[in-house]
């Protein structure tokens, strides 16, 4: 009978070490897979330990992760090519529209009657508009495919604003009749790039064209960690907008008066605001819509005017 319980023990023994095993082996797999759903590892799964009962589960997990990464690769591959040919073509479309734009703007038009020179002036806008589009689209396109470079120098933000508030002032008094502009003279110095940073101004002042009325104002709030530029707008009559859709592509809201707008201005400011390393978010504010542009402290410094050159 000793030797019965001997066996058993021994027995028991056995399965408990073999589980033990066996636990060890399937965790260490779970571990491996963990790290490979998280994307941080693209090599197969391996077997740890000795036991051979999940050989087989290895080898099709290790297929399948093995499909998984040719079809990751090959949707990046065609994503890439997808995106450098929309850029291509954008560029191809970009030369004759070019073109056409300076040969209606060498006609005669003194020899032209009323009728011709109406015609014409719908034609230049058209073509202008077009332009227009197929620039939003190239810029876009270099975006996505990563190819857009950024020039950065030392700039004020304030003056910049400044000047395309004066370049698109005319429109606004057309559209707004109360106009706030509380930005004060004061020298901030920005290392960033000029050209994007004054095509994010202006797409945001675009957008106030189409979704607002009555009040527009742009404002800067500072505070220790930010800069906080804020341009808002009541909103007009109609308008059902979705905030959380409002940076993405081709998005028009419900009563916009945005016919001829692609709907990418806003897309392209957001993706070029974080290029620049700021940040570009929106919100409601009861019948206000408010868009928010921060710098953060590592990227812009107060500085003394007589030590400082500035754009």
């Amino acid at each position: 009978m000793v030797w019965i319980l001997f066996i058993s023990i021994g027995i028991n023994l056995l399965l408990i070490v073999s589980w033990i095993f066996y636990y060890h082996e399937l965790k260490g797999m779970i571990r491996q897979i963990k790290i490979i759903k998280q994307g941080n590892s693209h090599a197969p799964l391996k077997r740890i330990g000795f036991s051979r009962r999940n050989q087989q589960l290895v080898e099709e997990v290790n297929e399948l992760i093995l499909s998984f990464n040719q079809t990751t690769k090959e949707n990046k591959r065609m994503a890439k090519q997808s995106k450098e040919m929309i850029a291509s073509i954008s560029h191809d479309f970009r030369t004759p529209l070019t073109s056409m734009i300076g040969y209606i703007q060498m006609l005669d038009k003194t020899t032209m009657g009323t009728r011709d020179l109406k015609y014409l002036s719908i034609i230049e806008e058209r073509t202008y508009l077009i332009s227009s589009l197929i620039d939003e689209f190239y810029l876009l396109s270099l975006l996505d495919a990563g190819d857009y470079k950024i020039h950065k120098e030392a700039i004020n933000p304030i003056t910049l604003i400044q000047e395309q508030v004066a370049n698109y002032y005319e429109e606004l008094s057309a559209t707004f009749p109360t106009i706030d502009i509380e930005l004060a003279d004061e020298l901030i110095v920005v290392q960033t790039s000029r050209v994007d940073f004054e095509r994010i101004v202006q797409n945001l002042i675009k957008n106030a064209f189409i979704h607002g009325a009555q009040y527009f104002n742009i404002r800067l709030e500072k505070q220790e960690e930010k800069l906080s530029f804020i341009f808002e707008n009541q909103l007009s009559d109609g308008q059902n907008i979705d905030v959380a859709r409002l940076f993405d592509r081709n998005y028009q809201s419900e009563g916009s008066r945005g016919a001829d707008s692609s709907g990418l201005g806003l897309a392209i400011a957001q993706q070029l605001a974080e290029k620049l390393d700021f940040s570009l978010s929106a919100q409601l504010q009861e019948n206000s819509l408010q868009f928010r542009l921060d710098i953060c402290l590592d990227a812009w410094k107060i500085r003394n005017i007589e030590k400082t050159q500035y754009a």
